[in-house]
């Protein structure tokens, strides 16, 4: 069997909810900068974050990986549940996630 070293790149695109619309933009970088912290944790590195041009959605994050999209969608949940303990409002409720793969 054949081991290949895959690079995903993650390019998720998330409608604004009414709290992302009246949060401050400092608080809206705090929320990113631990989504940030606790994907390195679980192996994704959430490389940017902003406003998209030519999608109908408000906010873009962009994560790079060598995980599989399983263990994407599990880092996810668990950040989405890590958000919640500490507190965030709900930002985010649900994305599209296009995916591109190098190899």
């Amino acid at each position: 069997m054949v081991k290949m070293n895959l690079k995903h790149m993650y390019i998720s695109h998330c409608p604004a909810t009414e709290a992302t619309l009246n949060e401050p933009n400092k608080e809206l970088n705090e929320y990113f900068n631990k989504m940030k912290e606790h994907g390195k944790e679980h192996g994704f590195d959430v490389i940017f974050w902003g406003n998209p041009w030519g999608v109908v959605e408000s906010y873009t994050f962009v994560v790079t990986s060598d995980k599989s999209l399983d263990k994407y969608v599990e880092w996810r949940g668990a950040w989405s549940q890590a958000a919640q303990k500490a507190k965030f409002p709900r930002y985010f409720p649900e994305s599209n996630t296009v995916i591109v793969t190098a190899f």
